[in-house]
């Protein structure tokens, strides 16, 4: 898409005469005379809608002045050395925008239901990209007072499910994003786009909130032809750098979330063939379900992935310990649940898992509540360190 500008330029011109001249079209000036005739010269002024930062420090598009009023979007500075302006969207609830690069923003009002849609801004859109730049919702069940039964018979509590707000994405056509709640600024989630559009959705609740509810998700549409793309069925995905977080929505919150698939993908970087894995502090792996071994280490078996609504648990595919030392305590296969990503009996140690299946992933599933034995301490989930080695 291109901007355009057309620029008028009218030049006079002197042609030096006679006084004897006496053309009535001419008027003399001291011996001279202009020409009656005034010549329009047309420039067109062309430049492309690409990518501008605006003074509102918001990303939008450059556009003309025209085009973005045209659009509905907000004048943020200037671009295009001046010929144009940076058109910033910024939408709330009850909006629709076809525009690459959409704010949807709170206000502090909502209540009830706010819901925004999200169409292709054409006809070549694959995938979309949420950044939440500020999210905060109130947190799952704080009181943990409310005991269910799951499909086991077995009593456990509500204290991971969104029970106040909520917020989620639809995927029409396809697998949608775990509904989420808490505190989640600066994370992002990844969703398939098609010809229909996508519907952002908040639910919040009337009665119960403890927090100031603020959002400003940051929207960006991607093409089918994008190097990038997130591979199918990421919810977050993680690139560029050889070291990088990961942590479950709602780890700021300190509370996990029920009903998650959360899906971490990290790109393979340029002669880097293995991934691995670590904690980095006290409390960055704490799941439901918690199983020991000999010593009381930490049981890092595939069963902890079979139990059901027993426990939540983390996927490595094809990780295997790092050491000699740490594979001789433990078995590992692809599952990991428990208290603790650790090594020794006491578990402080953390332990690091490795894994040279691409594409590099990590899965991380919760199951619907919390067994009432273990929410003393209300679990974090998960917050894991990787770093990308050399092949």
């Amino acid at each position: 898409m291109w901007g355009k500008i057309v620029v008028a330029l009218c030049l006079g011109f002197l042609q030096t005469l006679s006084v004897a001249d006496t053309d009535t079209n001419r008027t003399f000036y001291n011996g001279t005379q202009r020409e009656g005739k005034i010549l329009n010269l047309f420039s067109i002024v062309r430049f492309p809608n690409t990518f501008c930062v605006g003074t509102n420090s918001r990303n939008g598009t450059c556009y003309t002045t025209d085009e973005c009023t045209q659009r509905g979007g907000t004048t943020a500075g200037s671009c295009a050395l001046g010929y144009g302006v940076c058109c910033t969207f910024v939408l709330g609830c009850g909006s629709t925008s076809s525009q690459n690069c959409t704010y949807f923003e709170s206000t502090g009002t909502e209540a009830g239901s706010c819901r925004m849609k999200i169409c292709p801004c054409n006809g070549n859109i694959c995938q979309l990209r949420l950044d939440f730049e500020t999210f905060v919702l109130n947190q799952p069940d704080a009181s943990m007072a409310t005991t269910i039964k799951n499909a086991a018979n077995t009593a456990i509590t509500a204290s991971t499910q969104c029970l106040v707000d909520q917020f989620s994405v639809t995927n029409p056509g396809g697998s949608a994003p775990s509904t989420i709640c808490g505190t989640n600024s600066a994370e992002h989630m990844y969703v398939d786009s098609s010809d229909a559009c996508n519907e952002l959705a908040f639910n919040l609740g009337s009665s119960g909130s403890t927090v100031t509810r603020s959002w400003r998700i940051k929207v960006t549409q991607y093409s089918c032809d994008y190097n990038n793309l997130a591979p199918d069925g990421c919810t977050q995905y993680f690139f560029g750098a050889m070291t990088d977080i990961v942590q479950s929505y709602n780890f700021a919150g300190g509370h996990h979330l029920a009903n998650q698939n959360h899906l971490f993908c990290v790109r393979r970087e340029a002669n880097k063939c293995r991934i691995c894995w670590t904690t980095t502090a006290e409390g960055d792996f704490e799941l439901t379900g918690a199983m020991t071994g000999a010593n009381g280490l930490i049981k890092l078996t595939a069963a902890c992935c079979d139990a059901g609504d027993l426990a939540d648990c983390l996927v490595l595919p094809g990780a295997v310990m790092a050491t000699a030392a740490e594979m001789a305590l433990i078995k590992f296969n692809n599952g990991v649940c428990g208290g603790e990503f650790g090594t020794d009996t006491n578990m402080d140690a953390a332990a690091t898992v490795c894994s040279r299946q691409t594409p590099f992933q990590a899965r991380f599933l919760s199951d619907g509540g919390e067994i009432v034995a273990d929410v003393t301490n209300p679990p974090n989930g998960v917050r894991l360190a990787y770093i990308l080695t050399d092949c």
